[in-house]
């Protein structure tokens, strides 16, 4: 993967938005061009009495090619919205097929809004194909991106014959075999986009913790979150086919340490040849690039004299939380060690980006309240004539630094939800929830309030989703690190609200919160934009929470 700003980007989608990029630019430049290659008398008069920059053919060229790729990367907004950068969308022909066409349709009207904004507003200076009119821009634009589209579609076939060829992915060996081995094994073999190939499994020792883990047991406190069955080492691969990670763990290594040398490599340069240990033969065996350490209780079992053996052979060797997080997005609390936060880079609370993101909340919440008012006015008199009760919902929530505040939403549910039952967690179908409610929520229109809550400054726009303070207090007791959620405002949306579904179990709020630890270890203005980019997509397609 590549490192971007503290954030991880797969080689495999960086090297098909680059790709993309290039393909797209050539492909309108060669239709907005066109005329300047061999410029008529005529074109070079027009070029020259254009206001209020003339332009010779070469100028002309090169500002086509920057507009060119000004509009190539909208286009690929387009693109990204259909999730066609999801490699494993993108791999299935049916799924690449039909967004491809809705991608183009989308990139068509943004394209021309794009030109037509510039038009109007001149914005020569920035996007400009002299010296086209209006007219002749939208015609070459609509070819170009016809064919554009065209080309990708093909490239994207040849791009993933490619990968399927040639094999970019590193070969791992995970050391250890218990539950948290087989977890990551399993995140491997199901996100071949990571770039990681799980090879074999090392047993560490004669009693592996995935025989000792038992539902309920899990590391302080923390219950197992799934039984203990064939679910827990059934990995589904991208081709739909599956496999059981238990059939990739080799012989287990003799206690601590390896001891059992098998073959001789060359002497060291005093007459007598050394043997190599164990994991090392394993690992040459094996054209191992990565050693990722998974072992539960490295106090007992951590070979470390093999594993510097194997750092020194030229072998990475990496920690199973970092790889972990890596690959999914969120970090494992279920075999976290607090050494890792403490030692890892992350968790910065520094005053520059402090200042950076408010801005941002300001300026985006002002926007969104500006374009969807009318919205929220409607919204309002629905709510109003659908049941009895007030129009807004307002609760008491926990914040920055565990102080309580009052979050406004438009009211979904009966006046008197929870009258009778006291705090419990809404379900999906949950049957207090009114008709104009269920619109609303599933709309996200019920959020749009809690606008105020960002201006006032008790909330941000990115950030882990505030609580009750009933539940805070439940959740607090049973699973660790959840305090630290609320070193950082609660958003209107987050990481965790865009990659995982709506919660309302024990088991939901585990999940979130490792998606929420995530963000706050890799908190940035840039991881901010991104996960707004796909609030609106998620909004859009309606999916996640």
């Amino acid at each position: 993967m590549l490192r971007v700003l503290r954030h991880y980007l797969p080689i495999r989608k960086a090297l098909l938005i680059a790709s993309e990029t290039v393909l797209l630019t050539l492909s309108l430049w060669a239709w907005t061009s066109a005329h300047l290659w061999s410029p008529s008398a005529g074109v070079l008069g027009a070029m020259a009495s254009m206001v209020p920059e003339n332009y010779t053919a070469a100028a002309a060229l090169s500002k086509c090619f920057w507009s060119s790729l000004i509009l190539a990367v909208v286009a690929q907004v387009a693109v990204a919205f259909n999730e066609l950068y999801d490699v494993r969308i993108s791999g299935s022909r049916y799924n690449r097929a039909s967004r491809f066409v809705e991608s183009a349709g989308s990139a068509l009207m943004l394209v021309l809004f794009a030109t037509w904004l510039a038009h109007i507003w001149r914005l020569s200076s920035i996007l400009e194909f002299p010296p086209l009119t209006l007219g002749q821009k939208v015609q070459a634009l609509i070819f170009a991106l016809l064919s554009g589209f065209l080309l990708l579609y093909l490239w994207r076939g040849f791009f993933h014959w490619l990968l399927r060829r040639a094999n970019f992915a590193e070969r791992v060996l995970v050391l250890g075999s218990g539950r948290v081995a087989h977890q990551l094994a399993r995140e491997m073999i199901e996100r071949p986009d990571a770039g990681f190939e799980v090879v074999a499994l090392v047993q560490e020792g004669e009693v592996d913790d995935l025989t000792r883990t038992r539902p309920g047991g899990g590391q302080r406190g923390i219950p197992a979150l799934s039984a203990e069955t064939d679910l827990d080492t059934v990995a589904q691969r991208q081709d739909g086919t599956t496999i059981d990670t238990r059939s990739l763990v080799v012989a287990p290594l003799a206690g601590t340490a390896v001891l059992e040398p098998a073959t001789a490599v060359p002497g060291n340069g005093n007459g007598h040849g050394q043997h190599a240990p164990r994991l090392q033969q394993i690992a040459e065996a094996k054209s191992i690039d990565l050693i990722a350490v998974a072992i539960q209780d490295r106090r007992k079992n951590l070979p470390t004299e093999e594993l510097l053996e194997c750092r020194l052979a030229g072998i990475a060797v990496r920690e199973q939380e970092a790889l972990y997080e890596q690959i999914t997005g969120r970090i494992a609390i279920e075999s976290l060690r607090p050494s890792y936060l403490i030692f890892n880079e992350g968790f910065s609370r520094q005053p520059w980006n402090e200042l950076g993101k408010r801005l941002l909340d300001v300026s985006v919440s002002l926007l969104v309240l500006l374009l969807t008012w009318p919205l929220m006015l409607f919204t309002a008199i629905a709510v109003r004539l659908d049941s009895a009760g007030p129009i807004l919902f307002s609760q008491e929530r926990v914040g920055r630094d565990n102080r309580n505040f009052t979050l406004y939403k438009f009211r979904s549910m009966r006046a008197d939800a929870e009258k009778l039952s006291g705090p419990v967690w809404a379900t999906a179908d949950d049957p207090r929830i009114t008709r104009v409610g269920r619109f609303i929520r599933r709309t996200r229109l019920d959020e749009l309030p809690q606008l105020f809550n960002v201006l006032s400054g008790d909330m941000s726009m990115v950030g882990p989703r505030p609580e009750r303070p009933h539940f805070v207090a439940d959740l607090a007791a049973r699973i660790p690190y959840f305090g630290q959620r609320h070193i950082v405002k609660p958003g209107l949306t987050g990481w965790a609200q865009i990659n995982y579904r709506y919660g309302s179990t024990f088991e939901d709020a585990v999940q979130k919160l490792q998606y929420d630890l995530f963000y706050i270890k890799n908190q940035s203005l840039l991881f901010d934009v991104s996960i707004l980019f796909n609030t609106v997509k998620t909004v859009i397609l309606r999916k996640g929470t």
